[in-house]
This record gives C-alpha cells, structure tokens and sequence, in this order.
C-alpha cells in the first residue's frame, strides 16, 4: 500500500482515539470548528492511486480511499457538518471493485470493513444490494459463520461507537442470507451483479 493512503488513515486512527477522549468543551470547540475532518477529507479526495498505474498496490489504496471517505461521512455528520457528496463515492468504489480483481490476501479485513462502510452509507438500492453480496461472499470465502466474526472484523479496523452504533441492523440479515444460502439466488434480476462480476469475485475470495 502507497505512503500517501498510510499516512492518512494513521492520523484518522490517532483523531478518532483523541475524540473518544473529548469532554464536552472540547468536543464543542470540533463540532464549531467544523472539526479536524475538513483536512482529513481534503486530502482523502486529493489522492488519486490509479492515475500511477492499474497495479495491485493501487487497486487496494483506491478502494481503501474511497472506503474511508464513506466511513468518515457518518462521522462528520454526527459533527453536525455536512459531508461530501456520498453517492460519487460509492458509484465508483463499486465501479473500481468490479473492474479490478485483486489478490488482498493478509488485507482482507480492510475489505470487509470497506463493504460494510459502503454497505451502511449506500442509499441506492441496486449498488448497496452488490456491496452487501461482496461482503456476504467474502465472509463464505473465510469461513466466517456468525456475524459477529464479521462485526469483531469491522470493529478492529476501526470504528466509533456513538456514530456506527446499531448499523450493523441495517444489513445483517441480508448478508446472513446470503453466507446461509446460494448467493447466485438472493438477488432479483435487475440488481444481480453481471455473470462475470460473480464468476471474478468469487474465485478471488475462494467461492470457486
């Protein structure tokens, strides 16, 4: 993974660790202050991996990028700010997961946290119904059986309580069915994902 992206989430880990510490005082002063994420996000969106190449390294940042800007809107919104333009994000987060198969071996867990991110702030139904089958694909693939492996996951990458609180109600079910029955099957016409998509995805996680 490139040093730009790295750097990045290091300092939203280190912010969102000193924000769980604020008192009320401090916690005001952000939220009036617009908040330590007007900066964050600004170089969030000025980064762009797949302009150096198509490369795995690049793959994975972009959708890392993407990723974390979808987690951080909830964040900032509970600031009482008003985040950027969500639904671009994820139209190309599932844009770039679909035309770039990559390996993510040892990174897997960032995926998994990237599609729950997705999955949560998505509000069109057809993308959020494919960010909820990657992550129930990607869960058979690891042979993760209760969703509670996969909120551990989610979780130790990283997470805020008081925002995402409770979300994981929003698509639990759905990825259950998915992980307990024939994913092929869960999806009606119009937002099944193209063959080869599937076919991809699968063979990627281990499905195949």
């Amino acid at each position: 993974m490139q040093l730009d992206f790295v750097t990045i989430f290091d300092d939203v880990v280190q912010l969102i660790s000193l924000d769980r510490a604020f008192n009320e005082e401090q916690l005001m002063l952000a939220i009036t202050s617009g908040s330590w994420l007007e900066p964050t996000i600004y170089r969030l969106l000025a980064i762009r991996p797949l302009n150096q190449s198509d490369a795995r390294e690049n793959v994975v940042e972009e959708v890392c990028r993407l990723g974390t800007l979808l987690f951080l809107a909830p964040v900032w919104r509970s600031f009482g700010q008003s985040p950027v333009w969500t639904a671009a994000i994820s139209r190309n987060l599932l844009l770039v997961l679909t035309k770039n198969m990559v390996e993510w071996n040892d990174l897997k867990p960032l995926l998994i946290w990237v599609l729950y991110a997705a999955a949560i702030e998505t509000k069109d139904l057809a993308e959020r119904s494919q960010f909820v089958f990657m992550l129930g694909i990607l869960m058979s693939g690891m042979q993760l059986q209760a969703w509670d492996d996969i909120m551990l996951i989610v979780k130790s990458v990283l997470w805020v309580e008081k925002v995402f609180a409770g979300t994981d109600e929003l698509i639990r079910d759905e990825v259950m069915q998915i992980v307990n029955h024939n994913p092929m099957n869960m999806f009606p016409v119009e937002t099944t994902p193209p063959p080869s998509f599937l076919d991809d995805f699968a063979a990627e996680t281990g499905q195949s």
